[in-house]
């Protein structure tokens, strides 16, 4: 009951941040730019989500390798594209998706592939957090006053006391650290326990043997997200002239609004952030929404399409083994 509730605060704040960023707009005119629009483009758009797919499973069969864990690309493929389904519904349940199908399919053990997509996630999130602190630091594109005036600013009026939540983070932090550094002594026994377990995995698994080779999957994942926005810039006439630094700065903008955990992938705050990015670029405020909702809707359609047709796959696959 709790996570239904939960899940339709988010959806709510979600819905509320889209209508807060549309509700000043002639719909109608809103409507009609997004009639305008050349949809053509989802096709290089979808090709080029495809292969950011693929090399996703790549990088994440990688770590597997590492271990001798057997794992086919076909169930590697099932359980990305349905835990990304999930994540739509259920902000971050896809995570948990992705590690029941893989151990479904190829009986791995939960903690192991649950310490892969953990590894996984966190090699996104360290390149996103370097992208940003970069821009930020390089005040790319004047992009350092929209993050205090837009991000940093409404965060912190929102906290009651930033200081006492700084200092509870620190000490969750440091006592997990304390945690893993204390029961070291458990991993040359046979008694382990399920974190313990879970610990060594990821210690295993984050000694990667390739780096050079994750590193370059991790690159071209990031190169599959801008031409995923660099696309739509032609969509319109207007943005059609958009440096390429410009959007690259809205495609780190716009991760940033679909991190946020609300159902439909960050809907409503992707909206809000990527239109205010437009719209400091000289994009009308018409054409900077409408490309808002073209983008994330394309992407949205792409995760629908994926994750259905991933479920008819696992339904085929369990129709046959029940036979």
């Amino acid at each position: 009951m709790k996570r239904l509730v939960k899940n339709i605060l988010l959806a709510l704040i979600g819905f509320c941040l889209l209508v807060f960023a549309i509700k000043d707009l002639p719909l109608q005119k809103l409507g009609a730019t997004l009639m305008q629009a050349n949809y053509e483009l989802i096709i290089p758009v979808f090709a080029v989500t495809l292969f950011g797919y693929f090399i996703r499973i790549k990088r994440w069969l990688l770590l597997f390798k590492q271990i001798d864990a057997n794992i086919t690309q076909r169930s590697a493929w099932v359980a990305l594209c349905a835990g990304y389904l999930v994540s739509y519904a259920i902000p971050r349940g896809g995570e948990i998706t992705r590690c029941l199908l893989i151990k479904r399919y190829n009986s791995v053990p939960i903690n192991i592939s649950l310490a892969s997509v953990i590894i996984d996630r966190l090699a996104d999130t360290v390149m996103l957090v370097l992208l940003i602190v970069g821009i930020v630091l390089f005040n790319v594109q004047g992009i350092a006053t929209f993050f205090t005036t837009n991000i940093f600013q409404p965060i912190w009026a929102m906290l009651p006391n930033p200081i006492i939540l700084i200092l509870l983070s620190i000490g969750i932090i440091g006592t997990l650290l304390a945690y893993v550094f204390f029961n070291r002594k458990n991993i040359h026994t046979n008694n382990f326990s399920w974190a313990d377990e879970f610990i060594v995995n990821f210690r295993q698994l984050a000694r990667i043997n390739k780096p050079i080779t994750f590193i370059s999957y991790t690159l071209l994942i990031w190169f599959c997200y801008f031409l995923m926005t660099y696309f739509w810039i032609f969509a319109f006439d207007e943005s059609a002239a958009l440096p390429i630094l410009q959007v690259f700065v809205i495609m780190i903008i716009g991760t940033i609004g679909k991190s946020v955990p609300i159902q439909g992938g960050g809907m409503g705050a992707y909206h809000f952030l990527v239109a205010q990015v437009f719209i400091l670029y000289g994009i009308s405020e018409i054409t900077g929404n409408a490309l808002a909702i073209i983008i994330h809707g394309a992407q949205s359609i792409f995760t629908l399409l994926s994750g259905i047709i991933a479920y008819s796959i696992l339904m085929y696959d369990e129709k046959k083994r029940n036979l």
